[in-house]
C-alpha cells in the first residue's frame, strides 16, 4: 500500500494580520507548537513519518506565493508543488491531486492535511494515519479525522457519529451519520453533552480512485475537468485551464456531505486549527489572570484576560490591560479589544479601504 500526503497550503490567513499578509502568508510563520519552525515546515516533518519511500509529499499552494514557499523549504526538491493560478477552495485542489495520483501511482492512498494545523504528539498522529490508511484500503469509502471536542466551539464543523467500527487500542472508528456546519453556542454545547459528536478536522484519508468516483457521482463537471487535465499530462497549460473553468467549492459541501460511505477516525493526538490569534491562548496556555504572552522581549504585569504577542525585535511592555490583544511585528502593531478578534477580517477590510497604510502591509 502506497501512502501519499497531500498538503493544502493556499490562502493568506488574514485573521493573523498584521503578521500574515500576501507576501508572507501564515503557513510560512512559526505560529504552532515549535517557535523556531514555520507551520509548513512542521507539517512537512509530520507527514514524512508516514509518507511511503520514494514518494514526494504533494503541496498545493497559490501561484502568488509558490516561489516564496519554495525559498523557505530546506529541500524543495523533496516536495512536489502544485501552483494554483487562482484559489477555488478545497474540492478542485483535491480533485486535481487525486487525478495526478491515480494516473501516476495506480490508486494509492491519499492523506489530505492542512499546512496550518497544530498536531501533537506526532507519534500518535502517525499511528492514527496508519490505521486510517489500512481502513481505506480494506473498507473503502472516505475517511475523515474526527477530534473529541474539548469546548463548545462555534468556529468548527461537527461530525455526528454512528455505529462503532472495528477499532484498535486507543484509536476509534465510526460510521458517519451526518456533517453539521458551524453551530451556535447552544447547539455546540448540546453536541458535546450528547457524546456522539466530533469536531471535523478537515483532514481526510481515501484511495485516489474512491474520491474520484465520488467526484464523478456528485461533481461530474469537476470530475470531467480533472480528467481533461489528465489527458494532457497535467502540463502547466492544462492546470491553468483546469483552474480557469472549474467551480469554486469546498470538499465538505461538494462531496463529504453527499457521499454514502464515510467513516470517522479519532486518535489520541491533540489538534488545533490555527485559524486566528485566539488559537495561541490554547497552544501556549495562559497565566492565573487569563493572559497569554507569546514571543520574546515581553514584560507583562497586571493584565487580565489579554493576549500579548511579540513577533518583532521591539521590546513590548503591557501593564494593566483587560481583555485586550496586542500584536507586534517588525513594521506594524495592532491593539484591539479581544472580543473583536473574531471580526478582524471585517476591520482589516476597513483598514485597507482607509488608505492610511502602504499596500505592503497587506
Amino acid at each position: 500500500m502506497k501512502t501519499i500526503p497531500v498538503i493544502l497550503a493556499g490562502g493568506i490567513g488574514e485573521r493573523f494580520w498584521p503578521m500574515s499578509r500576501g507576501s508572507a502568508p501564515k503557513q510560512l510563520h512559526a505560529i504552532g507548537t515549535n517557535a523556531k519552525r514555520s507551520m509548513l515546515e512542521e507539517t512537512l516533518e509530520r507527514v514524512r513519518a508516514f509518507c511511503s519511500p520514494a514518494v514526494k509529499p504533494m503541496l498545493i499552494t497559490g501561484a502568488s506565493i509558490a516561489q516564496k514557499v519554495m525559498l523557505t523549504l530546506k529541500n524543495p526538491e523533496d516536495v512536489e508543488i502544485i501552483s494554483e493560478p487562482v484559489g477555488k477552495n478545497t474540492a478542485p485542489a483535491i480533485a486535481l491531486a487525486a487525478s495526478i495520483i491515480q494516473k501516476r501511482e495506480n490508486d494509492a492512498v491519499m492523506v489530505v492535511v492542512s499546512a496550518d494545523h497544530a498536531i501533537w504528539p506526532v507519534s500518535a498522529f502517525t499511528k492514527a494515519v496508519t490505521f486510517a490508511a489500512e481502513l481505506a484500503e480494506n473498507r473503502g469509502g472516505l475517511i475523515v479525522f474526527g477530534i473529541k471536542p474539548s469546548r463548545p466551539e462555534t468556529g468548527y464543523g461537527y461530525i455526528e457519529t454512528g455505529d462503532l467500527l472495528p477499532s484498535h487500542e486507543d484509536i476509534s472508528a465510526f460510521e458517519v451519520k451526518r456533517f453539521v456546519e458551524k453551530p451556535d453556542a447552544d447547539n455546540a454545547q448540546r453536541f458535546i453533552d450528547s457524546g456522539t459528536f466530533l469536531w471535523n478536522s478537515g483532514m481526510f484519508v481515501w484511495k485516489a480512485g474512491a474520491i474520484l468516483e465520488e467526484f464523478r457521482l456528485h461533481m461530474p463537471d469537476l470530475y470531467n475537468q480533472a480528467m481533461d487535465a489528465a489527458k494532457k499530462d497535467f502540463t502547466a497549460e492544462a492546470v491553468e485551464e483546469f483552474y480557469r473553468v472549474c467551480p469554486k467549492e469546498s470538499i465538505d459541501f461538494g462531496i463529504m456531505e453527499k457521499a454514502a460511505k464515510v467513516s470517522a477516525v479519532a486518535g489520541e493526538f491533540n489538534w488545533d486549527d490555527l485559524g486566528s490569534w485566539e488559537s495561541l491562548s490554547r497552544i501556549y496556555g495562559s497565566g492565573e489572570n487569563g493572559t497569554t504572552a507569546a514571543g520574546t522581549l515581553i514584560f507583562e504585569q497586571e493584565c487580565r484576560n489579554s493576549l500579548i504577542v511579540n513577533k518583532s525585535k521591539l521590546a513590548l511592555t503591557a501593564v494593566g490591560l483587560e481583555n485586550v490583544a496586542v500584536i507586534a511585528v517588525d513594521d506594524a502593531i495592532m491593539v484591539i479589544d479581544r472580543s473583536k478578534l473574531p471580526d478582524l477580517k471585517k476591520y482589516l477590510s476597513r483598514i485597507k479601504e482607509s488608505g492610511v497604510f502602504p499596500h505592503e502591509l497587506f
